[in-house]
């Protein structure tokens, strides 16, 4: 407690004052709220006043890249049904109805059998025999493994493309350094034959990759001053011109996107949704529903207060990080990058561990009943009692199982997030 007010105090006094926000605040049940109570602290403290005061996750908003260009919501047909990739497994077996059952899949820059949850129900859902699935990928990752047909994708080095930002405000241009090699094809190439062959004829569906870029970006917008893809092409990155770090204060004097242009705490009658590029910008079957007029606290699902019964059969947390060695689940089939990141593995507390039996380096079985997985025990003082913690993006052809088996598919309290945080498990020798 004397921790935490002294942070308040020091935060509250402290000028410029910022908070870099990660990726996994909102992987619990009550994660986006809590989100939504730390992003009203600078506004409460006046942060966003000073130049490097304030709040910052993922500033893509800045970039103006043209969403409705890219995806063109426009050629959605008005009462697609909306399947989210976090509940595939569900959906693909049918414990989801839809109107329309899934009966063909295409799957492209994604492994779900590695990265959503409930990957059992994932593997039962694509072992369906009357489901016809398409992967474009590099290998033949978990999930290419029960696909159809797999078509090869170009890799960053044989095409051209931009990077989008996870974390700054600079345009990043990749070039494309060789051909490449056999039948792969970028994914707008794969794309472009399907839409021809499919009979749309719309311009856009037409572009080479490079006229995408050129499409794909608000070259015209005050950010863009300056810069073009000519200009990228030749210096490789541009800083959007969004003020420096000498005098960048968007928020001065409010100029928030809301009603009265300041940052609102009471928000009422607001609803849920989830936000338009991860949806191809379709706005059909939002979430829609209540949201608290305030942010507040929310119990997590899985935990021994929230759910007692629960955690008398399984009584740790678990959480799971993203690996170090890996991209997600990219070069996690590659042996010098297996090897830099270990073998899986489970980090458990010493007095867990003794509980169990467990000695470290022993095979551990981490279990619920939504499925297991296999790794090795690293007991360590850097978890705490209760608690074990196992990264992801390890193969499950490589392993007996991997994290995400265990890993529950019931969305966050605001914007269909994840819960990757938010389960309960045990653990014995394996």
């Amino acid at each position: 407690a004397d921790d935490i007010r002294k942070l308040a105090r020091e935060y509250a006094t402290a000028t410029p004052s910022a908070i870099r926000i990660g990726v996994a605040l909102e992987r619990s049940y009550g994660g986006s709220q809590a989100i939504r109570a730390v992003t009203c602290l600078p506004a409460l403290t006046g942060a966003w006043r000073h130049v490097g005061g304030g709040i910052l996750q993922f500033p893509v908003w800045e970039h103006p890249y043209k969403f409705d260009v890219i995806c063109r919501p426009d050629l959605i047909p008005e009462g697609t049904q909306v399947a989210n990739i976090l509940q595939l497994g569900r959906v693909l077996t049918g414990e989801i109805k839809l109107k329309t059952p899934i009966k063909s899949l295409m799957v492209w820059n994604t492994n779900p059998v590695t990265q959503s949850p409930e990957t059992d129900k994932i593997i039962k859902g694509l072992e369906r025999e009357d489901l016809f699935t398409v992967v474009a990928d590099h290998f033949i990752t978990d999930t290419a493994a029960y696909a159809d047909i797999v078509l090869p994708a170009t890799m960053g080095a044989e095409m051209e493309d931009m990077i989008l930002s996870w974390g700054h405000l600079y345009l990043t241009y990749n070039a494309k350094c060789v051909d490449a090699p056999g039948e792969a094809i970028s994914n707008n190439e794969i794309f472009r034959q399907l839409a021809k062959r499919l009979g749309f004829e719309e311009e856009n569906f037409k572009w080479s990759d490079s006229e995408c870029l050129e499409n794909y970006v608000n070259w015209d917008a005050p950010a863009c001053d300056g810069i073009d893809l000519n200009y990228l092409r030749e210096h490789g990155f541009a800083r959007l011109n969004v003020g420096t770090k000498d005098n960048r204060a968007p928020h001065k004097e409010g100029n928030f996107p809301t009603p009265t242009g300041k940052c609102m705490f009471l928000v009422e009658g607001a609803k849920n949704f989830v936000a338009g590029p991860f949806r191809q910008m379709y706005e059909g079957f939002q979430p829609g529903e209540d949201l608290d007029a305030l942010p507040d606290y929310v119990a997590s699902r899985e935990s021994a207060d929230s759910n007692p019964a629960l955690a008398s059969k399984y009584p740790l947390s678990i959480i799971s990080p993203k690996s170090h060695g890996f991209l997600n689940s990219c070069y996690a089939n590659v042996t010098e990058k297996i090897k830099g990141q270990g073998e899986q593995f489970v980090m458990i507390n010493a007095a867990d561990a003794d509980m169990r039996g467990i000695k470290d380096g022993a095979k551990v079985r981490v279990f619920n009943a939504r499925g297991a997985f296999e790794g090795d025990a690293r007991i360590t003082k850097d978890v705490n009692p209760g608690i074990v913690v196992a990264t992801l993006g390890y193969w499950r052809q490589l392993n007996k199982g991997t994290v995400n088996c265990i890993s529950s598919a019931e969305f966050g309290d605001m914007g269909h997030s994840t819960t990757f945080s938010d389960n309960l498990v045990e653990v014995e020798l394996g």
